[in-house]
């Protein structure tokens, strides 16, 4: 599928938007509420593959 620049944008702002709510609410729940440091260090790795494809996205246009 083949995005013009406005639409590349979108998606990685929308990409990042997910991955700032993920980590915010599950390594809060992980970390702070049940002292789970596997389930928060699960939730740096979803945050890092939902940064990743953000910046695969811009990558492509440039």
């Amino acid at each position: 599928m083949q995005l013009n620049d406005e639409q590349a944008k979108h998606v990685a702002e929308t990409l990042r938007i997910i991955a700032i709510a993920e980590f915010g609410f599950f390594g809060y729940t992980g970390g702070l509420v049940h002292r789970n440091w596997l389930f928060v260090a699960l939730a740096v790795g979803v945050f890092a593959l939902f940064e990743g494809a953000a910046i695969l996205t811009l990558r492509k246009r440039v």
